[in-house]
């Protein structure tokens, strides 16, 4: 059976349609998991999820702060996945060296404590930069939470 005149014309037009969204909500997919990473990466993303709880004037502040010492958030963040991956490492040894995890766990403490205090420095100038009915503004994030 053969399709003519304007029945045909519509069809291919939503074929054509159909093929076109596919192949966008596809490439969407594939480049979330195959494509260049984005500006700032994980540090970005890490102080976005850490300053929900601050009025916007003081997250921009932070957000300020964060990109003008970026270099040394990412240089603590690499020196924290480095110890991360020490830690793994003795885990998997054979033989098994409980005094090597040991280590390993302080060393993974002492690197995310760097980079925490360098985060909250850059916290506490944004807030010590804030007027007081800013300040006042600030919340704790609602729902479940580490703390």
């Amino acid at each position: 059976m053969t399709i003519r005149g304007p029945l045909a014309v519509v069809m291919l037009v939503a074929l054509v349609l159909s093929v076109a969204v596919n192949l966008t909500i596809a490439g969407f997919v594939f480049s979330r998991f195959a494509g260049p990473p984005r500006p700032g990466g994980e540090i970005e993303r890490i102080v976005a999820i850490g300053i929900r709880a601050f009025p916007p004037e003081i997250q921009q502040a932070i957000a300020d702060g964060s990109k003008a010492r970026r270099e040394e958030l990412r240089t603590k963040l690499d020196a924290v996945q480095d110890a991360r991956k020490r830690m793994f490492d003795a885990m998997r040894a054979n033989p098994f060296d409980a005094a090597a995890l040991t280590v390993a766990y302080d060393d993974l403490r002492a690197r995310t404590s760097e980079l925490q205090q360098v985060g909250q420095q850059i916290t506490a100038d944004a807030i010590a930069s804030a007027p007081p009915d800013v300040r006042a503004r600030i919340r704790p994030p609602r729902g479940p939470g580490p703390f």
